[in-house]
């Protein structure tokens, strides 16, 4: 699932979507906003969360909020690292398997300059001044991760990936 509230999506996002085809139950949703300031971002994350969960998450609400918490946020003394930070939301949730992490992102020995470069420019630019990690889920059946950043001019990217 991909998301924009603007009809005008920047080239990162656009990027992402190519890297993340769509596919029917393919675990991915990708979300571009633009807020104005003093949004909380939490709020954003878990509408955008309920938004892709659609009818799933009218029908079980309180069996995806369990696992859903922030388990990592950037602060500003760590240099921005998408993958590695990624990285260690996974053991944070109990997951200490790098292939689960690498599985989750979909990247592969053939496609690792490219995803690193898409998720760079989307989560580890100078702009981006907030990025967060939150578990999400369905109990133990399904675990994934959401990332989202937001840049000083109020745009937020939003990347959710999960494994069943």
């Amino acid at each position: 699932m991909l998301m924009s509230s603007s009809a005008k999506v920047p080239q990162y996002f656009q990027d992402l979507i190519e890297f993340y085809p769509q596919s029917e139950g393919a675990g991915v949703a990708i979300f571009y906003q633009v807020t104005p300031p003093g949004v909380d971002l939490e709020q954003v994350a878990l509408h955008q969360y309920q938004t892709f969960l659609g009818q799933k998450w009218e029908q079980r609400s309180e069996s995806w909020m369990r696992p859903w918490k922030r388990v990592y946020q950037r602060t500003r003394d760590v240099k921005a690292n998408f993958v590695g930070e990624m990285t260690a939301a996974t053991v944070l949730v109990g997951r200490h398997d790098q292939k689960w992490v690498l599985k989750l992102l979909r990247i592969n020995s053939d496609d690792y300059v490219q995803a690193y470069t898409v998720l760079n420019a989307g989560f580890n630019c100078p702009e981006a001044e907030e990025f967060r990690v939150y578990s999400i889920g369905e109990d133990e059946e399904i675990q994934g991760l959401l990332g989202i950043s937001r840049r000083r001019n109020g745009e937020i990217l939003t990347l959710a990936l999960w494994d069943d």
